[in-house]
């Protein structure tokens, strides 16, 4: 027999059932829709009976489940009030056609009468390809997740949000991703795409993670230069991530972009002041992580022209961004 479900689980689903529409002497199917392929070649098909009545005996009960024109009498479960089950011997992966039959008898104030009631058809599919679960349903940009389960191949791949991201192929039972940067502070599907299938994982939340930098306020004379170190929590996705730098005097500011590879959680680069005294801010920005606004003056700053205020800097714009290792000194990885 497959794993019987605990006692608290069966009588949640057979709540959850009763409160989505089961009648009086309803039968109730309990069956996974999807069922991994075993070693024992047996599945367990489960129904419950909701809703019965006084007038039901209850020792009259006598439930069927017919598998392609076979009729089988079913078991009751020993932690489930009129839970029933039926162990069913399939040697293959693919459809398992069923339907439910419930005899039991009746007495409304002493006239006995015995009864049929019949299910709708129902399908389950033992599959050679099962996911369990995520191993983790929420954390930050660049944390690794698997998805665990059974049969995947190494040419599955993932989709999160709507899009598909890096993966690795761990085993036929665990595939591995890490959290692409998305918008944080929200919830994302996750599926495993396999040839035209899909299947859902389950649902991930991606918390805001943080940014930090080596320097809460810049002071550059002009044409000096200061090392930056920026850092992440967590190591960078498979796909790198990019630093949006902007600043509202760039025509103060010169340095290089800024870039983790994947797995860096920090990187250093150089920022040079120019010959144009200013003082203002440096914006840096990046989805799904905590913004930083950094202070900075260059040059002469009793002359400077304050970045809020100038006409030519109203908003923040992009720097004068010079390719990794063009400038002063070469962009570091620590």
């Amino acid at each position: 027999m497959e794993k019987l479900l605990p006692l608290g689980k069966i009588l949640f689903l057979a709540m959850a059932i009763f409160l989505a529409g089961c009648d009086e002497g309803h039968i109730c199917n309990m069956t996974p829709s999807i069922m991994p392929q075993n070693q024992s070649n047996m599945y367990t098909i489960t129904m419950a009976v909701q809703g019965t009545s006084g007038d039901i005996l209850q020792k009259s009960i006598r439930p069927y489940v017919v598998i392609n024109g076979e009729k089988h009498e079913m078991q009751k479960h020993p932690d489930g009030n009129n839970i029933f089950v039926y162990d069913y011997r399939f040697y293959d992966v693919g459809i398992i056609p069923y339907y439910f039959e419930l005899m039991y008898t009746t007495n409304r104030n002493g006239n006995i009468r015995e009864r049929l009631s019949k299910s709708e058809l129902h399908r389950t599919t033992v599959s050679s390809k099962y996911i369990f679960a995520l191993d983790a349903n929420r954390g930050p940009i660049g944390a690794r997740v698997n998805i665990v389960g059974c049969g995947f191949g190494k040419n599955d791949k993932v989709r999160m949000g709507g899009r598909i991201i890096s993966s690795n192929w761990l085993s036929s039972g665990a595939i591995g991703f890490t959290v692409p940067p998305m918008k944080c502070d929200r919830e994302y599907e996750v599926f495993l795409l396999s040839n035209r299938d899909e299947f859902l994982a389950g649902t991930f939340f991606i918390d805001r993670s943080n940014l930090y930098c080596s320097s809460d306020f810049i002071r550059l004379g002009n044409g000096e230069s200061q090392r930056l170190v920026f850092m992440l929590d967590n190591g960078a996705p498979e796909d790198g991530l990019e630093l949006d730098i902007t600043t509202d005097i760039p025509e103060s500011i010169i340095m290089p972009e800024v870039r983790f590879k994947a797995g860096e959680r920090t990187v250093s680069v150089n920022i040079k002041g120019t010959d144009r005294s200013a003082k203002g801010i440096l914006f840096v920005h990046a989805s799904g992580f905590t913004s930083l606004e950094i202070p900075v003056e260059i040059g002469d700053v009793s002359e400077a022209i304050d970045g809020e205020d100038s006409e030519m800097a109203q908003f923040a714009r992009p720097l004068e961004m010079v390719p990794m290792g063009e400038a002063d000194e070469d962009v570091v990885v620590l």
